[in-house]
C-alpha cells in the first residue's frame, strides 16, 4: 500500500465539463476524481509503454487499485463561467465542404457554443494550489509519475506539480477528522463540521465499469462535499464500512482494504 500527497499549481484554472448535457455544458467547481485519475494515467501509461488505445485500460487498472482520493483547495476559490468558443471542424460530406464559404448557409458553417470553464481565483496572491491525497493498494503508481502530471482536465488545463510526499499510510477505523473532500453516504456520519463546504456530483473513482461520461449520464454518481479555504476547515466523521488513511498528519476517507 502506498499513499501519495501532492500539490499542483494551476496556470489559470481548468476545464472539466459536465457530461451528457449539451455542447454548452458547464464546468465542475473542482476537478472530479476521475479527471485526476485520467491526469495520472497518462504518465503511468507512458512508463508502462502502453499504447494510446490502452489508455482507458490504464485508468481502469488505477481505479481497481485505488483505495482513497481526496482533494482540498489550499488558497483558491473556484469561479465557474462560460465563454464562446468557435469550433473548427473541417470536413466534406456528400461532396459538400464544411464549412461553406457562403455565409448564408448557416447549417454548413462553424458554430460557437458556450463552453464551461472554472477559474481558480487565489485568495492570498500566490499561485492557486490544489492538494491531492491518493492511496493505492499496490505499487502501480510511482513518485516519478506524479511529477510528470502536466494537466488536469482538457489540454488547456495546465498545472505544475510543486511537491510530492509518499509513504505507507496508517489505517484509522471509527471516528476521524479531515479537511479533504469526502463522499456523502449513509455509512459516513457527520458528527461536527467547521468552515464552508460545497457539494458536487461526481462519478465514483472506485468503479469505472464504463466510461465516466456514460456513468454520469446514467445518474450513477456520488455526491461529494468539498471545503473552501475561507477559514479553519474540518469535519468529524464516523465511518462504517469506510476507513481513514493517515499520512504526514493528513487524513483522507477511503474504502476498506
Amino acid at each position: 500500500m502506498i499513499g501519495l500527497i501532492f500539490d499542483v499549481e494551476f496556470m489559470w484554472g481548468f476545464q472539466a465539463r459536465v457530461a451528457g448535457m449539451s455542447k454548452s455544458s458547464p464546468s465542475f467547481s473542482f476537478p472530479p476524481p476521475t479527471v485526476i485519475l485520467g491526469a495520472l494515467a497518462e504518465p503511468v501509461a507512458r512508463r508502462l509503454k502502453a499504447g494510446e488505445g490502452n489508455y482507458v485500460n490504464t485508468i481502469a487498472k488505477l481505479s481497481k487499485s485505488l483505495l482513497a482520493l481526496g482533494i482540498k483547495s489550499l488558497n483558491f476559490i473556484p469561479l465557474k463561467y462560460q465563454d464562446l468558443n468557435r469550433v473548427l471542424a473541417l470536413r466534406t460530406s456528400d461532396n459538400v465542404r464544411y464549412p461553406s464559404p457562403n455565409p448564408g448557409e448557416v447549417y454548413a458553417s462553424f458554430d460557437a457554443p458556450a463552453r464551461g470553464k472554472t477559474s481558480t481565483s487565489s485568495i492570498d496572491g500566490r499561485p492557486p494550489t490544489l492538494r491531492v491525497f491518493m492511496v493505492f493498494k499496490d505499487d502501480i503508481v510511482k513518485v516519478e509519475d506524479i511529477w510528470k502530471i502536466k494537466r488536469i482536465g482538457s489540454k488547456e488545463s495546465l498545472v505544475s506539480v510543486i511537491d510530492v510526499v509518499s509513504g505507507e499510510p496508517t489505517v484509522i477505523r471509527g471516528d476521524i477528522e479531515t479537511d479533504y473532500s469526502y463522499p456523502i453516504s449513509n455509512a459516513i456520519q457527520v458528527i461536527d463540521t467547521d468552515g464552508t463546504w460545497i457539494s458536487e456530483h461526481f462519478v465514483s473513482p472506485f468503479d469505472l465499469s464504463d466510461s465516466p461520461a456514460v456513468l454520469y449520464s446514467k445518474g450513477l454518481g456520488v455526491q461529494y462535499n468539498i471545503g473552501l479555504p475561507f477559514r479553519d476547515l474540518s469535519v468529524k466523521l464516523r465511518l462504517n464500512g469506510w476507513v481513514g488513511y493517515k499520512l504526514n498528519n493528513e487524513v483522507v476517507v477511503g474504502r476498506n482494504v
